[in-house]
């Protein structure tokens, strides 16, 4: 049997949106399902199609223990587990959008091995990002191959660079995109004309982008583009002010991150790169 095997559930909150809806592969060999009241546990288990109500005590004869806070705070799972004593030797997988394996710090403190996975944005919905102690990590990564999911292991820290990664592509890019439309339709514009204007240039930003990172890219702060941005941020500031007083500081923060030189800055290595592998 592996090691992972049985695999234990201990959960709270709303599972809506769990990744053990999503994959019920991976919940082929559950086995007990702990909750604050037992009633929510046989909830749970019977949202999932597997697994059966349990107490905190049958968690300590599996080989991956699963915590999914649902959304809440962890600590009413904390306290369930503070009734089971020692878990010296036990590993746990926190299944969190944001929180890290340290989360579980208390947990670690007591010997247990811990790790936390999060799913990423993809259209097949099928990568998760893992991190944490190795051993817990290890085993994680033999239950999720249970799902076929392409697991990528992060190095000590990088789980917030990850999350700041996400949040600047999915929330920065809105006021970019709706700062650029803004601007067009200043320029009197109809509002479709401008949309597919905008679509076609952000389109082709992004192939390029993926194709070329940012040897494609042309800087709007180079000497070559430095006098027609200028004036035409200028105009910008007598047309509409407040929205040019933004693509000022946006164009500021681009010239002190990547500088004012025609080509773009080679790319660095990052002491948090991390070990991506596929599992399937």
């Amino acid at each position: 049997m592996s090691p992972w095997k049985p695999l234990g559930l201990i959960a709270s909150g709303r599972m809506t949106d769990s990744l053990l809806l999503r994959r019920p592969a991976l919940t082929r060999h559950l086995g007990p399902v702990v909750a604050v009241h037992r009633r929510l546990a046989s909830r749970y288990a019977n949202s999932l199609r597997a697994g059966s109500p349990g107490e905190v005590e049958d968690l300590r004869a599996c080989g991956l223990i699963l915590v999914q806070p649902g959304g809440e705070s962890l600590d009413r799972i904390l306290d369930l587990l503070r009734k089971g004593a020692c878990w010296e030797g036990a590993h746990f997988a926190l299944l969190s959008a944001e929180a890290e394996a340290s989360a579980l710090g208390e947990l670690r403190e007591g010997g247990a091995f811990v790790c936390s996975v999060t799913a990423m944005p993809s259209r097949a919905r099928d990568v998760v990002i893992v991190e944490g102690d190795r051993r817990a990590v290890r085993r994680a990564r033999q239950w999720l191959a249970e799902g076929r999911l392409r697991c990528l292991e992060l190095a000590p820290g990088g789980k917030p660079l990850v999350l700041l990664g996400l949040q600047t592509a999915s929330g920065l890019l809105t006021p970019l995109l709706d700062s650029a439309l803004m601007t067009l339709r200043a320029a009197g514009i109809g509002s479709r004309d401008a949309r597919r204007i905008l679509h076609d240039a952000a389109d082709a930003v992004v192939r390029a982008f993926l194709a070329r990172g940012r040897q494609g890219w042309e800087n709007p702060c180079s000497p070559r583009r430095a006098a027609l941005t200028a004036r035409c941020l200028d105009s910008a500031s007598r047309a509409v002010p407040g929205l040019a007083s933004f693509q000022r500081a946006v164009h500021e923060a681009v010239q002190r991150h990547y500088g004012s030189g025609a080509e773009a800055m080679e790319e660095k290595d990052s002491s948090f790169s991390a070990r991506a592998g596929s599992i399937t």
